[in-house]
């Protein structure tokens, strides 16, 4: 008797003693095989070489076809396991055949096998959840601390899906916060919530150097270099006030959002709704618009307008009435902006965003003043309209760099990202963050950067769209977003890299991705991005070493195709990642990189890192908060990024806290004694919020002498903020354990931090 039978009989026992075998859902694990294995692409085709390959029969109706797509160099199917017209959570069979025929170059495949019984439980297992009921069980879970600690309770869309999952009826519902998303999955069969994750938006960490387009370094106003701003498109769709008012004929309530029921005539009839289908019917109605030059002279208009075959450029909707003293009339734009109601249940309301300030000449755009003010202005920055000059600029310079290397997709290379600017919120302050194919720029405080003058957080926001792109909405990561923050450096690191050909400026050596932090010694999304993307960077260097600027353009297509070959993958791991980058080097790319020449240049750039591609183990790092029973402080636990610990103080109060700290090398990996021990409470990225009490005195220094030693570090918390970054009057930071080995001053390898958000 084969394995998968054995398994099957050992369920069916299991079953006739107990319950219905769909309580212990047997998986395939995921399988694999390349064009050199079978190259036989067709769905019935390949469940026939799964046939062979595990002994199981799957029909073609076991199946829909979720994703159809050509990518730059191959074809793209993504190929849904339904059971009982209902999907599977993370069960799918993809498939990459070329281009010009149908050989398959790729096939995986995870799936769920057929039930030994046929299940007459399923009506039984699947009540009736109404939208009423599901809406009361996510306010509750949303408002719920022990479930989830952020304070990101506004839902502005929701979406649900009932699927399987483990064997039982389940409906996952996913709402778009203000901040980011939650993930709220309720077992249908109890209505009781098994699983709530809320992620952030990607937000910028990184430090405000870059050439040409930067404004300051170390407190130091950089010189300016004349740029050419390219692809102005001379005609554009001719605005108007409440443009979206046929698509006001509908409500969208936040309680019946439905990607599935959204997108037919019959759902949609219902009420439900979905935000890619009304951005479908924007993009009609955009299209269906008569066109207007766009140039100097257009008195409509004020002037010409940055809107761009890549980019186009438009202000917050809520920027002019936050702000006085912009001496421009704002005129409505034609990119698609939902806004909000604070209603229960909250509703969608489609509308527009506002044009920047007219160009009305055309040596404006390099006369335009740069002016760094001491409490960044809004206003005077909106009226001078520079940032629009260096976000349009630094978008199109992305798209170009990453064409010349690869980046050729249909409609996904040529598509536009929307950039929003002056968002006036408070919770998005000092930030600049990307969401469907948007990047959107925030106000300032007067110490910190601006971010719209930033490339290199303009790079790394788009970093994320290029990754979204390519990689699929619905690539689920199985760690806490390192790669997504990693490759989104990498991507700011490609282009930073072609557009100044490796030669030095101010800066240069100041930015995250230069790093040695190792994998698994973090606890936070963007410190083990660091990991992701320092690697990246020591293969890219590797390989500009050898080959010269042909080494940056190998590697930049190496990277864009391992993300097609995992796009929509269940669960992607850092060894599943870069097991798919060798795979794409395997495949080679005939007339730039032969097959399997960059392998050695990959594995000397992770072995380094704490890394390895088998079991073996690691080293750590362990932070422990010991205020009043020992708890680790890892990613998802109290005291981490989305969980600060909750503090209600009178500002003249303190709180106390004490955490531990420990490290142990492993065989391949190990630290170097004596360990510099780094408390930083100021200088780390979107820190200063939280007075913590000493913090004037600098970072506090320890030294680890061997690893039998445990260091215990006390903290005080002050009730008094040294400033409010919450919406609620709170103050949210953290403190920054960063671990040295000797002799390093610059670069930690390891490092994690401890939140807490304070509350009078």
């Amino acid at each position: 008797m084969s394995k998968t039978l054995l398994v099957l009989f050992l369920c069916f026992s299991l079953c006739q003693q107990e319950t219905s075998c769909a309580e212990v859902p047997v998986s395939t694990g995921l399988l694999r095989w390349t064009g050199a294995e079978n190259q036989a692409s067709d769905l019935a085709s390949v469940l026939s070489h799964l046939e062979k390959k595990i002994g199981t029969r799957f029909q073609t109706s076991d199946f829909i076809l979720q994703d159809e797509r050509d990518l730059a160099f191959n074809h793209y199917q993504r190929f849904v396991q339904i059971r009982k017209g209902m999907p599977i959570e993370g069960k799918s069979i993809r498939i990459w055949s070329e281009r010009n025929n149908t050989r398959a170059i790729q096939v995986e495949a995870l799936l769920e096998l057929p039930p030994v019984n046929d299940d007459q439980q399923v009506e039984a297992l699947a009540p009736q959840l109404s939208d009423e009921e599901t809406m009361v069980i996510i306010h509750s879970a949303m408002n719920e601390p022990s479930v989830n600690d952020t304070d990101d309770h506004a839902i502005r869309g929701m979406e649900w899906l009932d699927q399987w999952q483990n064997g039982e009826l389940v409906r996952v519902v996913k709402v778009k916060g203000k901040r980011g998303k939650h993930k709220i999955t309720i077992l249908l069969r109890t209505r009781l919530v098994i699983q709530h994750e809320y992620i952030e938006f990607p937000q910028a960490e990184m430090d405000a150097f870059v050439y040409p387009i930067y404004e300051e370094n170390k407190g130091k106003i950089l010189p300016r270099k004349h740029v050419v701003l390219k692809h102005i498109l001379n005609a554009i769709p001719k605005a108007a006030p409440n443009l979206y008012a046929p698509l006001k004929m509908q409500r969208y309530f936040d309680n019946k959002v439905s990607s599935v029921l959204g997108s037919s005539d019959a759902g949609r009839a219902q009420g439900f709704w979905s935000m890619a289908y009304v951005k479908d019917q924007a993009q009609k109605i955009r299209d269906s618009l008569p066109m207007v030059q766009n140039d100097y002279l257009n008195a409509e208009q004020g002037g010409l307008l940055l809107q761009g075959k890549y980019a186009t450029i438009n202000i917050h909707p809520d920027a002019f009435k936050s702000f006085s003293g912009v001496n421009f009339k704002p005129k409505e734009s034609t990119p698609f902006f939902p806004t909000w109601t604070e209603s229960d249940p909250s509703e969608m309301v489609p509308g527009q965003a506002f044009y920047g300030k007219p160009f009305t000449s055309k040596g404006e755009a390099s006369t335009r003043p740069a002016r760094r003010l001491p409490n960044h202005n809004p206003a005077v920055y909106m009226n001078d309209g520079f940032d629009e000059v260096q976000v349009y600029y630094a978008i199109n310079t992305l798209m170009e760099s990453l064409h010349s290397m690869g980046f050729r997709d249909p409609e996904i290379a040529t598509r536009p990202f929307n950039a929003f600017l002056f968002n006036p919120d408070i919770s998005y302050r000092n930030n600049a963050f990307y969401t469907d194919d948007t990047i959107n720029f925030t106000t300032y405080s007067p110490t910190e950067s601006n971010y719209a003058r930033d490339n290199s957080t303009i790079w790394h926001e788009l970093g994320h769209g290029i990754m979204d792109r390519l990689m699929g909405d619905n690539i689920a990561l199985a760690d806490t977003g390192g790669l997504s923050e990693g490759m989104a450096d990498f991507v700011a690191a490609i282009v930073v890299q072609a557009v100044t050909q490796g030669k030095p400026f101010p800066g240069s050596h100041d930015f995250r991705i230069i790093n040695k932090t190792g994998f698994n010694l973090t606890n936070e999304v963007h410190d083990d991005g660091e990991s992701y993307g320092g690697a990246m960077k020591d293969f890219l260097d590797a390989a500009i070493k050898r080959d010269g600027h042909r080494g940056l353009v190998k590697v930049t297509d190496l990277i864009l195709e391992a993300m097609r070959l995992t796009r929509d993958y269940p669960g992607l791991t850092a060894t599943d990642w870069f097991n798919h980058i060798l795979f794409a080097d395997q495949l080679g790319r005939a007339g730039l990189r032969k097959s399997g020449e960059l392998k050695p240049l990959l594995m000397a750039a992770v072995g380094g890192r704490n890394f390895h591609l088998d079991s073996t183990p690691n080293a750590y790092f362990k932070l422990m908060n010991e205020t009043n029973k020992s708890e680790e402080v890892i990613a998802g636990s109290i005291a981490s990024r989305g969980h600060p610990i909750q503090l209600k103080l009178a500002k003249n109060e303190v709180a106390q806290f004490k955490i531990g700290v420990s490290l142990r090398s492993s065989k391949d990996y190990a630290f170097k004694y004596p360990l510099t021990i780094k408390v930083v409470f100021n200088q780390s990225p979107l820190q200063g919020a939280v007075h913590w009490v000493g913090e004037e005195t600098g970072a506090r220094v320890i030294v680890l002498k061997s690893e039998a030693e445990t260091v215990h570090i006390p903290l005080a918390v002050s009730g008094a903020c040294d400033a409010v970054n919450r919406e609620d009057g709170s103050c949210v930071d953290y403190v920054h354990v960063q671990i040295f080995n000797q002799g390093e001053t610059n670069h930690p390898v390891a490092k994690k931090r401890f939140y807490v958000q304070v509350k009078n």
